[in-house]
């Protein structure tokens, strides 16, 4: 840092910390990120509010979620109060502080979660027949109803979506540690703003040795044949009006299915349609279109519940692996579950970090990315935490709270600037004695969070709540299962049979 930091004030504020995240967001990884960034360049002047310490600040500002700038900024260098008076230095004002998020803008901050994504290690449930399980998915966020967000980001349709504008968000996960290895981000309106558009940005993560798994809504030919395409194996829920005729049943149930490209579709069937004006009395063409070939396993999923209820759920997958001896059905029908791992990433950041309903502070675009990706890093370094506490304690990630590691994680903001490493040991001590029951088969069927109204209703109603429950997994060959169709029946607004 040169001399920049030779001062006694320069001196106190080096020792500004954000507790035992620091040990991943080392003062030099900041000083990195900024200078690839074009932030704190050599020779630039001492501020009494340098870029490092706004890098800390900024992820202090999403470790204290609601809490005002100057109280955060008290926070952080708590402890440190006399050596800063003495320096000269007050806490700065609320526009001050403002001003220093500007000045720093989002890219630093997304330089610094590409250098901690990371699948943090291997935990009991991370490989799937010997394959790491990645899974991807996506949500919103919002962000403050000002002009330049509704601008950038939009809002979303419906009349239950409420006025804020709000950023979609896509990442990548490793299923076993719930680590982040990924993440694209963009606004919710506009040509090219869905959840596949933003997957492909993330294609560059997915490598050999990897099964990625999706939900229905990420399949798309073109998508499906770029992630392949990496080297890694896919397995994805799909539609059921995808037509996947069998070409070959297999012996567990599943069987072989070729599926055309649209685009030959599409020009077989304008070729066709020509020929038929013209009047042609050649043949129409039968022969095999390109495409690709996947193994289709289809089952049904069966939840009895304690209170009697009997849900069944129909699930259509479709992978890439076509050995069905290496990768039985049965084992990566009940694999897919494991999907779910992003689902409660999402929760744990957007609920439990975030606070629940709490909006983004940052009321410009740039803003509003610069504390995405904040969040971001301040998740993954948690997660490095619980997956560092697991591996030494021999036990699955999934056994350590979350909450637990976030209240252990704030608590160690003063101690940790002096002992990182006791403050560490401390913190691994604290959740390991705060370890989750396991609760193996457990069910929470779907439930409205956003009610359209504040009247009380079927239609609104939160509940159920969370129960014990049976699954049974049903694999069905080939002619067994239903014709597909493309006409869906009509669904009851409000289900009694929903989903597991």
């Amino acid at each position: 840092m040169g001399s920049r930091w030779s001062s006694t004030l320069g001196r106190v504020l080096a020792g500004v910390r954000v507790g035992v995240p620091a040990r991943w967001v080392t003062p030099g990884l900041a000083d990195e990120v900024l200078a690839e960034a074009g932030q704190d360049a050599a020779g630039q002047r001492f501020r009494a509010l340098p870029g490092r310490l706004g890098v800390y600040f900024v992820l202090g500002l999403c470790l204290h979620a609601g809490t005002p700038y100057r109280e955060v900024l008290r926070k952080l260098t708590w402890g440190l109060g006399g050596a800063l008076a003495a320096a000269g230095w007050q806490v700065p004002s609320s526009t001050a502080l403002a001003g220093l998020r500007c000045r720093l803008g989002a890219r630093p901050f997304e330089l610094l979660f590409w250098r901690l994504a990371g699948p943090l290690g291997t935990g009991p449930g991370s490989r799937l027949c010997g394959l790491l399980a990645a899974a991807w998915d996506g949500t919103t966020v919002k962000a403050p109803a000002s002009a330049p967000n509704i601008a950038a980001f939009g809002r979303p349709r419906g009349k239950q979506q409420g006025h804020h504008p709000r950023v979609r968000l896509v990442t990548l996960i490793a299923c076993g540690t719930r680590a982040l290895l990924a993440a694209a981000m963009g606004p919710v309106r506009g040509k090219g703003t869905g959840e596949q558009a933003l997957a492909r940005g993330l294609l560059g993560s997915l490598h050999a040795g990897m099964l990625l798994l999706a939900d229905r809504n990420f399949y798309g030919y073109q998508l499906w044949r770029a992630a392949a395409g990496t080297g890694a194996d896919l397995l994805w829920r799909v539609k059921a009006s995808l037509h996947l005729p069998a070409v070959r049943p297999l012996p567990d149930g599943s069987w072989l299915s070729v599926i055309p490209d649209p685009a030959a579709v599409r020009r077989r069937t304008v070729r066709h349609g020509c020929r038929r004006r013209r009047g042609s009395k050649l043949s129409p063409d039968t022969g095999p279109l390109p495409g690709i070939t996947v193994r289709v396993i289809e089952f049904w999923l069966t939840v009895a519940g304690e209170d009697g209820a009997v849900r069944t759920e129909r699930y259509r997958l479709i992978t890439t692996l076509l050995d069905h001896r290496r990768y039985p059905a049965a084992r990566l029908a009940a694999g897919y579950a494991r999907r779910w791992a992003v689902e409660t990433g999402f929760r744990e950041f957007k609920t439990y970090l975030r606070g629940p309903g709490r909006i983004l502070r940052g009321r410009t675009p740039e803003l509003a990315r610069q504390e995405l990706w904040a969040y971001l890093v301040i998740y993954q370094a948690i997660r490095a935490i619980i997956a560092l506490a697991a591996a030494s304690a021999g036990i699955d990630p999934d056994r350590i709270s979350f909450t637990a590691t976030l209240h252990a994680v704030r608590r160690t903001l003063p101690s940790a600037r002096t002992s990182p490493d006791a403050a560490l040991a401390g913190t691994e001590a604290d959740i390991l004695t705060e370890l989750v029951p396991e609760r193996a088969g457990r069910v929470c069927v779907r439930a409205v969070t956003q009610p359209s109204s504040p009247f009380p209703s079927k239609a609104n109603q939160k509940d159920p709540i969370a129960q014990h429950a049976q699954c049974t997994l049903t694999i069905r060959a080939p002619h067994q299962a239903p014709r597909t169709t493309a006409d869906q029946p009509r669904q009851p607004g409000n289900r009694e049979n929903q989903p597991p």
